[in-house]
This record gives C-alpha cells, sequence and structure tokens, in this order.
C-alpha cells in the first residue's frame, strides 16, 4: 500500500509540473502574441458608428454593375441576341453548383477578403427573388442535398481549390422534363476562388475533382481556370434541352472559356469577385434594366501555356525569375501578333495554332460588349499627325462619344501607343495603354454627345534603357529615333481593335537623337540605373547576372528563341546572394548619439484642460484636442518644427513606434500622439488576421478590385476610397492596408481578385483615386506591396530576378502614378526580395528610387512581420513601421546604437508625417473634420492568466512539499 500512495504522490508531481510547463510555454506565446490575443478577446477599442451607410452598399452595387463584363451574346443559329432576356421570361433554372448559397464567389480569401454579414449579405439566388425572377428550387433543392457546405469552410486548406460539380447522371429524366417546362432559359454558373496563402498557387491541374460520386482522380490534362469535364457535360446537355443558354462566370482570376466559341452558350457575362451585394444588380444586366459597360482589366487566352509568364509564374527553391522580360499580359499577345510570332512554324508546331492571333486570344485586355452602339469623333488635336515630337510637345485632342443605339448605356474610350522597335535594341511594346476614359451614361437619341480631351504626357512614350541597348551611351528613360519609324498614338476598342472612326491613328516623328529624360519630369530628381550593371545595390543586379541565374530573357528580337518553357535555373552563387540579402545600407552611419528627449513643449493634441496628455490618456479614454497650428505647421515635411518635435521622443518611444506596429502606431506621449488604429484591406475594412469582427456590421464588403478595374471608371475608385474611409470614421480607423498594385502577371497568381489589373497604367490611375478619396475622407492608405509580390502564396524571403527595364515600366509604375497623381503618404513594403534583398530592406527601391526620384513623403510599414525582416537593416533603407502584432521583434534597435537612432528618428518622422499630413488634407476638403480616437482597451485576460500561473504554481508546491513536511513530522 505504501509504494502505491509514493506513486500516487510522485504522479501527482509530475502532472503539476506538467501543467506548470505548459503553462509556462501559454505564457511565453500569451507575451509575444499579446497584441493579437487582446484585439481577439478584447476587440480594438473602435468606437462604433450610427449603423450600415447604406451609399457603401449602393457602391458596392455600382461597383459591380459597370464592372460586369458581357463576353458573348449571341444565338448562332437565330441571329439573334441572346441577352437582354425578355421582361416575359419570369422563371429561369439555373445550374452549377457555384449558383447555390454555398457555392457562390462573394470574396476571396485571405487578407483582401472581408467578412460579410449576413443582414448585408445578397447572393444570386436571392438576387433573383429580390426582382420577381423565379427559379427552379428542385434543381437548387438537389444541389443543397449533394453539398451544402460553404466555401468558407475550405479556406487556407488546399480543399479552397475544390471543383464541386455532379455529373450528367445526377439529373434525372424526371428532373429534366421538369425544367424543360418550368422555363426555356437556363443560366450555368461557373465559379472559381482563389486567394492569400491557399496552400499553393491556383493549381495547374484538376486535383480535387468532386462529384455525387465523391473525390475523383485528378484531371491532369486541365488546369483550375479551364471547365471541368462535367461543367462542359452540363452546358451540353443544358443546350440539349433549353432555347437558351447564359453562362455567368463567377471567378477570382481569368478563366479559359473555350466553349463559348461553341453554338452550346449563347451568351456570357463575367462577374468576378462580388462583395456583399453585388450579385444583386445581376439581373438587372439579364434582363436589360441597364446595359453592360464593363471591359476586361487582363486578357483571356485559350491556353494558358500561351502565357510568356506560365513557366515562371511561381517560386522554386525559393526563388522566381520573371523572364518575360516587360511583355505582361496583353503586352506580350499584342507585341507577339505584331511581330508575326503567331503565325511561325514554332507557334504552329507548339500549339497547334492556325489562325494566328484569332486561335490565342479570345477575349482581349478591354474587351466588353454592350446593348448598344456608339460613334466616336477624334477632333482638336494638339500636335496634328505626322509632326516631330519635341520634349515640350503637350499632346492633346478631344473625343466626342454619341449613343446610336437602341437603349441608354456608357462607353469607354481606350487610347494606345504603339513603340516602334529596332532588333536587338531597347525591348518595347507594340501595345501600351496610356490614356482611357469612361462616358456618363448616354440616351439612346443619336444627338447627346459627351466631350473629354485627351492628354497624353510624353513620358508615358518613353522606355527605360536599362543596358543602353541602343548604344547612344545613355542607360534611363528615353524616346529613341528607330530609324525613322512614327510613334503612334491609336484610339481602340480594346488592345487589339481600332475604333472605326477618322483620326483613329495618329503618328509622331522624333528628333535624330530622340527625347531623353535625365531627371524625373515630376521632381527634377536624376534618374539613373539603381540596381543593374557593377553598381547595382548590394553588389548583387537584380536580373541575377552575376550569381548564377538564367540570363536569356524574352526578346522581342527572337520570340522564337527566347519565349520561356521551362522553370528558370536556380542561382548557383548562393554566397553571393547571402550577401546582398545581409547587405546593410551605409549612408546614415553616425558616431555620435541623435538628439533626444529633448521637450519644446511642442504636443500634437492636449487634453481638454490644456495639459500634456500621458500616454494612458493618449492610447484612449481622454478628452484631447488638437494643436490645429502645429498640425499645419508640419504638414509641411520640410518644416524646421518637425526636428524640435521629433527631438523630444525618447530612445524607449522611438523603438517602440517603429518595432511595434501591428494594425496601429503607437501612442506617444512626448509628442502627444494618440493611437492610431489600421486595418486590412482593400475590399473594405476588415480584421481578417485578429478574427474579431464583433461590431462591426457597418463595414462593406466591396466587390475585389479586379471587379473595379473592369469599370474602368475612376470615379468609382474615388468614391470607394471615400466611402471606406467614412466608415472608417465611424469606427475611429486610421489607416487601411489598401489598395493593392501588385500585377496579374499570370492567371494562376491565387490574389489576383485583390489587384486591379495586368496593366500598370489601368492599376496606377485606380489607385491614385482610391488613395484620394481615402485621404478626402482623413484615412492613409498603405499602398502595397511594394515591390514584385505577385505570387499567392506569400512569398517571404523568395528571391526575384527581374530586368531594371521590366521592375521600373511594369511593376513599380502603378506606386509612381499613385505617388505622383495620388499623393500616396503611405506605402507597405512586400516579402519577397528585390534580387538579392528583402524589398523593405532596398535602399535602391524605398529612398532612392521611392523617396528621391519620385519625391514621395511618408511612410513605409513591412508585410506582416518576419523574423527575417531585420529592423537595422530596414530602417537604414527607408522602412519605417514593423507590422508587427508581438510583443517582441526578432532583431530589436539598440538604444545605444547611434545609427540605430537616427535612422528611428527619421522613421517617427515619417509615421507621424503620415498620420498629420492625412489630417490636414482631410480638413481642406471639410473644414470640421476631426480626428476620431478608440477607446482604450482592457486587456481582462492577462490577470485571469496570471491568476490561472499563480493557483497553479500554488498547487504545484503545496504537492511538492507536502511529502517534505510528513517525512519531518
Amino acid at each position: 500500500m505504501a509504494k502505491k500512495k509514493k506513486s500516487g504522490k510522485a504522479g501527482a508531481v509530475i502532472a503539476m509540473g506538467l501543467l506548470c510547463a505548459a503553462l509556462a510555454v501559454g505564457n511565453y506565446f500569451a507575451y509575444t502574441f499579446n497584441g493579437i490575443i487582446t484585439d481577439f478577446l478584447c476587440g480594438t477599442g473602435t468606437v462604433l458608428g450610427a449603423g450600415a451607410l447604406a451609399e457603401s452598399d449602393e457602391l458596392c452595387r455600382a461597383i459591380e454593375e459597370e464592372g460586369i463584363v458581357l463576353l458573348k451574346n449571341d444565338r448562332t443559329y437565330t441571329g439573334q441576341p441572346s441577352l437582354p432576356l425578355s421582361a416575359n421570361v419570369d422563371k429561369v433554372n439555373v445550374f452549377g453548383w457555384g449558383a447555390t448559397d454555398a457555392g457562390f464567389t462573394q470574396v476571396g480569401v485571405g487578407s483582401g477578403s472581408s467578412p460579410i454579414y449576413p443582414s448585408k449579405s445578397v447572393k444570386l439566388l436571392e438576387a433573383l427573388t429580390k426582382a420577381g425572377i423565379e427559379y427552379n428550387t428542385e434543381i437548387i433543392d438537389a444541389y443543397k442535398d449533394f453539398n451544402n457546405t460553404p466555401r468558407e469552410t475550405d479556406r487556407n486548406t488546399k480543399n479552397v481549390y475544390r471543383l464541386y460539380e455532379p455529373s450528367s447522371a445526377f439529373y434525372t429524366t424526371d428532373m429534366l422534363a421538369n425544367a424543360q417546362a418550368f422555363s426555356s432559359t437556363a443560366l450555368v454558373v461557373i465559379s472559381r476562388i482563389s486567394g492569400e496563402n491557399t496552400i499553393t498557387e491556383v493549381p495547374t491541374v484538376q486535383d480535387q475533382l468532386y462529384t455525387e460520386k465523391g473525390l475523383m482522380a485528378t484531371d491532369t490534362t486541365r488546369t483550375y481556370l479551364e471547365l471541368t469535364k462535367y461543367e462542359e457535360d452540363l452546358i451540353e446537355m443544358c443546350y440539349d434541352h433549353f432555347d437558351n443558354v447564359v453562362m455567368i462566370v463567377n471567378s477570382s482570376n481569368t478563366m479559359h472559356l473555350n466553349l463559348l466559341d461553341t453554338d452550346l452558350v449563347s451568351s456570357a457575362i463575367s462577374v468576378g469577385v462580388v462583395g456583399q451585394s453585388g450579385a444583386a444588380v445581376i439581373p438587372d444586366i439579364l434582363w436589360g434594366n441597364k446595359t453592360p459597360s464593363g471591359k476586361l482589366a487582363s486578357t483571356h487566352v485559350y491556353d494558358p501555356t500561351m502565357e510568356a509568364a506560365y513557366a515562371n509564374h511561381t517560386k522554386q527553391d525559393g526563388q522566381i525569375q520573371y523572364l518575360e522580360d516587360i511583355y505582361v499580359g496583353y503586352k506580350w499577345y499584342e507585341t507577339a501578333d505584331a511581330e508575326g510570332f503567331w503565325d511561325s512554324s514554332y507557334a504552329k508546331s507548339k500549339w497547334g495554332i492556325e489562325n494566328g492571333y484569332e486561335d490565342v486570344v479570345q477575349y482581349p485586355f478591354g474587351f466588353g460588349l454592350s446593348y448598344t452602339e456608339f460613334d466616336w469623333t477624334v477632333s482638336n488635336l494638339s500636335i496634328p499627325s505626322g509632326r516631330t515630337l519635341t520634349k515640350d510637345s503637350k499632346i492633346s485632342f478631344d473625343v466626342t462619344v454619341k449613343n446610336v443605339g437602341d437603349v441608354p448605356g456608357k462607353d469607354v474610350v481606350q487610347v494606345y501607343a504603339d513603340l516602334p522597335y529596332a532588333k536587338g535594341g531597347i525591348e518595347k511594346s507594340a501595345s501600351e495603354l496610356v490614356a482611357f476614359f469612361k462616358t456618363p451614361e448616354l440616351p439612346a437619341d443619336g444627338k447627346t454627345v459627351y466631350t473629354e480631351t485627351v492628354t497624353i504626357d510624353l513620358y508615358e512614350l518613353a522606355s527605360y534603357d536599362a543596358y543602353d541597348k541602343n548604344n547612344n551611351g545613355f542607360a534611363g528613360y528615353e524616346i529613341e529615333n528607330v530609324s525613322g519609324k512614327d510613334y503612334k498614338i491609336k484610339i481602340m476598342t480594346d488592345a487589339h481593335t481600332l475604333k472605326d472612326c477618322a483620326n483613329n491613328v495618329i503618328s509622331y516623328g522624333v528628333p535624330s537623337d530622340g527625347i531623353r529624360f535625365e531627371e524625373d519630369p515630376v521632381t527634377g530628381v536624376s534618374v539613373e540605373n539603381r540596381m543593374t550593371g557593377s553598381t547595382a545595390y548590394a553588389g548583387v543586379p537584380i536580373d541575377g547576372s552575376t550569381v548564377g541565374a538564367e540570363t536569356k530573357y524574352m526578346s522581342r528580337s527572337d520570340f522564337t528563341g527566347t519565349f520561356p518553357t521551362t522553370h528558370a535555373k536556380t542561382p548557383s552563387n548562393s554566397a553571393k546572394i547571402e550577401q546582398a540579402f545581409e547587405y546593410m545600407n551605409k549612408s546614415y552611419d553616425q558616431t555620435e548619439m541623435p538628439t533626444m528627449g529633448v521637450d519644446s513643449k511642442l504636443r500634437l493634441f492636449k487634453k481638454a484642460d490644456g495639459s500634456f496628455a500621458s500616454k494612458a490618456d493618449l492610447e484612449g479614454g481622454a478628452e484631447l484636442v488638437v494643436n490645429e497650428a502645429l498640425f499645419e505647421d508640419l504638414s509641411d515635411y520640410e518644416s524646421v518644427t518637425w526636428d524640435l518635435l521629433i527631438n523630444q521622443m525618447t530612445a524607449s518611444e522611438l523603438r517602440d513606434i517603429v518595432e511595434n506596429g501591428g494594425f496601429k502606431t503607437q501612442a506617444v506621449a512626448s509628442i502627444g500622439k494618440p493611437k492610431a488604429l489600421d486595418k486590412d484591406g482593400p475590399a473594405g475594412l476588415n480584421e481578417v488576421i485578429t478574427g474579431n469582427y464583433t461590431g462591426k456590421e457597418e463595414w462593406t464588403a466591396f466587390p475585389g478590385e479586379a471587379v473595379l478595374a473592369c469599370t474602368w471608371n475612376v470615379e468609382l475608385a474615388y468614391q470607394n476610397g471615400l466611402s471606406v474611409a467614412k466608415e472608417a470614421n465611424a469606427t475611429a480607423i486610421n489607416g487601411w492596408y489598401a489598395p493593392t498594385v501588385n500585377l496579374h502577371r499570370s492567371a494562376y497568381n491565387g490574389r489576383n481578385y485583390e489587384a486591379f489589373s495586368e496593366d500598370a497604367f489601368l492599376s496606377g490611375k485606380f489607385a491614385a483615386n482610391v488613395i484620394v478619396g481615402a485621404k478626402t475622407g482623413g484615412v492613409y492608405c498603405y499602398l502595397k506591396h511594394f515591390v514584385l509580390s505577385e505570387l499567392g502564396v506569400n512569398p517571404v524571403m523568395v528571391k526575384t530576378w527581374i530586368t531594371e527595364q521590366n521592375l521600373r515600366e511594369n511593376y513599380l509604375k502603378p506606386f509612381e502614378m499613385a505617388v505622383k497623381e495620388g499623393e500616396a503618404n503611405a506605402i507597405m513594403s512586400s516579402f519577397n526580395c528585390v534580387g538579392g534583398t528583402w524589398s523593405g530592406a532596398s535602399y535602391a527601391c524605398l529612398t532612392q528610387i521611392l523617396r528621391e526620384e519620385w519625391g514621395f513623403r511618408g511612410s513605409v510599414i513591412t508585410d506582416y512581420e518576419k523574423t527575417s525582416m531585420k529592423c537595422k537593416n530596414g530602417v537604414r533603407a527607408g522602412n519605417s513601421l514593423w507590422l508587427n502584432p508581438k510583443a517582441t521583434n526578432a532583431y530589436p534597435l539598440s538604444v545605444s546604437d547611434a545609427t540605430d537612432m537616427y535612422c528611428a528618428k527619421m522613421a517617427a518622422k515619417d509615421i507621424v508625417y503620415t498620420y498629420v499630413s492625412t489630417y490636414q488634407y482631410a480638413k481642406t476638403h471639410d473644414p470640421e473634420f476631426s480626428i476620431k480616437i478608440a477607446d482604450a482597451v482592457a486587456p481582462w485576460w492577462i490577470p485571469v492568466l496570471i491568476g490561472v500561473d499563480v493557483v497553479a504554481v500554488a498547487g504545484f508546491l503545496v504537492v511538492l512539499l507536502k511529502p517534505a513536511k510528513k517525512k519531518r513530522k
């Protein structure tokens, strides 16, 4: 008995010891992630508004209405349009599991999505009902029995790419007979979803096919973005049983819709990722209450392997190389067509092409049909066609649009540049968007006209010659003379189709020595290679030429010999790559500690009684009054007052504001700065990371940015930014992690739905307008992700190899436009490396190009903090703030390191400038604007955890010491 008793006591000691050890581990993680835990359990202290903003929901619908693209509209066998549906058609059959509430895609995956609350959600079936359209419930109920698990349950698993669709055997004879009797119209919904961190990029095989028989074998002959065998069978079945078959493409990514070229489908619309209520307008488009006016923001092609980026669309061995060079999206397809590549024996042999371009591109960039027709007139050319341009030339002309059709509608005017190319010279695209506008709705009277003046900056015609390929002794932006060939301005309906009107092609020559832009045309700062050749930053050119990367980038001089067909080889010189990764900018090295903690009595906010606020006051709860005069002074980035203000901050405050910026910027007592809350985006405000949505019902889930871009209406972009700002103000939010301007480099990149387009110019225009709208409403935008973060699976420290020409002309361009046109005052750096250097530690990107060349003023925040994002390297490069919701930083700054503190002061200035300048911007538009400060949050879970710790330790000591007492007795 004694042995058993002893064993029992030993077991209790071991059990209590294990409990204490578990608590110790738990305490470590609780301390490390206390910010996330507090947000999740206690909220963020937001001050809730009066309720949902009805205007935001209306905007959601307006964006979707103008973003829906009519892809096809004919019945080959009747010669008549399939759409709009007649008012007499008040019953329809709806096919496809994607039509069900479980399968219809409203938001994508990851931080780009926003939660949708049931009270605000409108899916397709409800939209039909609200429009007075009856749908066949027998079919829908059968789908529910087949699978009624919402897509949301598969997020962050490979199952998110599961393709649910029953086989033809699922539809019984009686079911089809009943459907034929119900309606002669069939709506077929094809749905796809993708997003951030979905385990893999968009799959290039269908390995998640699921029918009524269960999970099926992988179909390696088709990709996720192609129709499945079961979807094709469904469409063929519908063709056999119904007079009118309408396809609704509800997809986060552009798809390969080869079947639309057959008679099986009468008409098709692309609706994209529709947000909380965008689906409500789908019936309006189908029944003709509204005329479709959307245009594609990315090209639709028949075969994914025709995409120049396809072979290198994802990372391998921690690296990725943009071997297609400048030929992204339509710039590839149109330039290849201009060079006759699609008619070459290579193309015919590889893809079986018989009709050139027509067998390659199904729907060009900028394509979209309408229910009406428009005439255009081009007039008032500032420089007549045939003249020679000079550096001072101002190109402008008027385009007048008239509706000559049968119903009211809006049209989009697109202007492209055709840049002349010399074999072996600077790479040029044969088609490049340089201007566009959308008309207001024009009545179908054949009389009402809308005229807009189109202006084209000569800078848009310049190419960046990183390698001095034309041997003129100059590397930089230039409009070169190419053997007398003209630069052509084309007035087009899409990237491939000229508008049938006079003056649709305007040609210009250039001087024999060309036109150079030695300095940035806006800032006047010298523009030069930063990452090419022997002077490349960190000693490693971003094209990978010195580290064993693939050196054969695709060239217009030999598309056949340079088209990428396999994944680029892994660079071999790992030591040199590591050198670039660890490289630390030395430009700001200091030997003496900078001034800190010297109080000049400057405070951004004071308490209502005029006294200085404590940090606790600034974190919420106290009544604060803004120092208007100081804000106005500091709105000038060059004001001498900045030094006095930032000199007041202590070393610990500097560290705190730089290192701990997870979804907020810290309160700083020494300068009277309150805490400021930031939220994720870009489809509206969200808390995807913390998962705490309590009480946020008024936040709107907008359609994805890809849908917004398909509107080609920058006014809607402005309204989107302003609407988000109004919701942010109602809930005491100051910043927004949006918009996203990474490009749709490949249809198979997972986050495409939350980015605008494959085109840099279109992306830049939309981003600039979103930012202006948000700042007008008092919210700063962290434009993201700077730069080369096209992957859906977050490319943490992925080495990204690219030519500097491609980097500047495509991937940096939308950021540049947003800075110059939208006056962006906040940027988010990216997970990946530019060449071998983490983007947040690239002095070349963050300082020399962003701040010096473009004139950016404001802060740069990291993407979600990883241990490899070293503070020392980042602040020396121009990264101001760490998106770090944890209590610790893996590589903290040293308060005894003079350079660390000097750079932290620069970073602090930029962080505060973002806050101050946004307030002043909003104030100029609304003198009554005021900053709301979130309430203080009491982290009740911390004392609870401490109490558990105390009880556990006390219990362990009791069990441990009790035998000892017994022995002494």
